[in-house]
């Protein structure tokens, strides 16, 4: 049954649903209003059945002497005159019948009462196929000496029996008519009241990897499954714009490998054009392994990435202090730096720290040295290219007991703020303004970066203004390997 029901559509199991539930409240509805009858009829059977006994009670406590009491049966079939539909049986308490005015015969349980067995209680039974209610009560004569009178009485309910049956027949010809009717509504209904929802269905069927722009109509749904459309709205934004970046990174890598292949198959071309000495192709043979070199590096740096996307897993975890990490660096890009004329400074929370190169547990973090060294060695020389001569880049280092903070500023041109946040997009550059002229890079070395610091779990951003442009990495003392 669970199996056939999941298999249903939606329209199909609301219009069950509320098909059903009317059926039950139509069900329960009938069965009040025919118990309600039912207890009328009672009642007023019990009010006529009652108004008699108590007509009989009033001559039985006249009687007053054994004339009385034959005569009793004369006197109550005079007062019953014209209730055809009534009979009457009255009897002493010694069983002797003193009146019986039809073939009825009454129940001998309520004839002889317990003396538990409350009085005027009305009472049903069944004979011949007629079912009779009546009520049996017991009344003591005038003289204390004569016994007391059993009087029964009872009426045929066979016309109530009869209204009840056309009544149940008319009700339940009306809750099945009911319930089809009930179970078209409930599917038109259902059916209009999802009609947002095959809108919303048709219109994500149109999308497509060339047609990612379309976008959800929130106005033309309801409140219920605005929610919805916004989510779906959002989805269709987040993947536009993953198809718009693999698009972009697609067309970026094959602009950044036909380079150096084209350089390697010119200089080949050119080199087997026309015989040449040793010398020649040794030239020849160095400048391709140049090129094969940058090949080999952009290659290992799209692997590192791709590895990053899956979770950068920190192999070789160690305490690291940046502060001597810098230092070292400084010392590497320091011939670089003078043959530009450029300053190398280092600041921290305590200059005398610095300038002694403290080895002290200040500035100390847990991490993979080696990643940590490659990600502050590309912001560095990233910012080696793009510093002015006579200039200064400066590293500033602050500790608390959770996080270490760095930044990394140099004076340059500032970025525009709509590049600012795909800085860090694979083989994206700001502007050419901002692409060293040597052509020096891949596009990847932020791309880099950023990994590195989320797989630290710490946070990067860049900031650009007034020609001074700061990257800022925020990392965990202690990572969650």
């Amino acid at each position: 049954m669970i199996a056939l029901l999941q298999k249903l559509s939606l329209t199909a199991r609301l219009s069950l649903l509320f098909t059903t539930l009317s059926c039950a409240v139509l069900l329960a509805l009938g069965w009040f209003i025919g118990a309600s009858i039912e207890k009328h009829f009672e009642e007023q059977d019990h009010h006529a059945l009652s108004g008699k006994l108590e007509l009989a009670q009033h001559i039985i406590e006249r009687v007053n002497t054994a004339q009385d009491v034959a005569n009793l049966s004369d006197q109550l079939s005079d007062a019953l005159v014209g209730h055809h539909d009534l009979a009457i049986i009255v009897q002493d308490t010694k069983g002797k019948v003193l009146l019986n005015s039809s073939q009825i015969q009454f129940p001998e349980t309520y004839l002889h009462p317990r003396t538990n067995q409350p009085q005027h209680e009305i009472f049903s039974w069944t004979q011949d196929g007629q079912t009779y209610r009546g009520l049996v009560s017991i009344y003591a004569t005038k003289n204390p000496e004569l016994p007391s009178i059993t009087v029964g009485i009872a009426t045929d309910i066979a016309h109530h029996l009869d209204f009840m049956r056309n009544f149940m027949r008319s009700l339940w010809l009306f809750v099945f008519v009911a319930a089809l009717f009930t179970g078209a509504l409930s599917w038109v209904a259902a059916s209009r009241g999802l009609r947002p929802l095959r809108a919303m269905r048709d219109r994500a069927s149109s999308v497509t990897a060339n047609k990612l722009d379309q976008r959800l109509s929130l106005e033309a749904v309801p409140p219920e499954l605005a929610d919805l459309a916004h989510s779906l709205n959002q989805m269709l934004e987040r993947l536009e714009e993953a198809f718009q970046r693999l698009s972009d990174f697609s067309s970026d890598l094959a602009h950044e490998l036909r380079t150096p292949i084209s350089n390697l198959m010119t200089q080949t071309q050119v080199s087997l054009s026309q015989a040449r000495d040793a010398s020649s192709y040794r030239e020849i043979l160095e400048s391709n392994a140049e090129e094969y070199s940058r090949l080999a590096r952009m290659i290992a740096d799209m692997l590192f990435l791709a590895k990053a996307e899956n979770g950068l897993s920190l192999v070789n975890r160690e305490q690291v202090n940046l502060m001597q990490e810098v230092q070292n660096l400084f010392e590497f890009y320091e011939a670089l730096a003078e043959e530009k004329q450029i300053r190398l400074r280092l600041q921290c929370q305590d200059d005398q720290a610095a300038s002694t190169k403290s080895t002290s547990e200040q500035f100390t973090l847990s991490g993979d040295r080696l990643m940590l060294r490659r990600a502050l060695s590309n912001i560095l020389s990233n910012a080696l290219r793009h510093t002015a001569k006579g200039q200064e880049i400066t590293v500033y280092i602050e500790a608390d007991p959770n996080f270490l903070t760095m930044r990394i500023c140099n004076p340059g041109p500032s970025i525009p703020e709509q590049h600012i946040h795909r800085l860090f997009e694979r083989f994206y550059r700001a502007d050419h303004a901002r692409q060293h002229a040597d052509g020096e890079g891949s596009g990847l070395g932020l791309a880099i970066v950023q990994a590195i610091v989320l797989g630290h779990q710490g946070t990067i951003s860049v900031r650009s203004q007034d020609d001074l442009t700061c990257f800022t990495l925020q990392l965990p003392r202690t990572t969650i390997a």
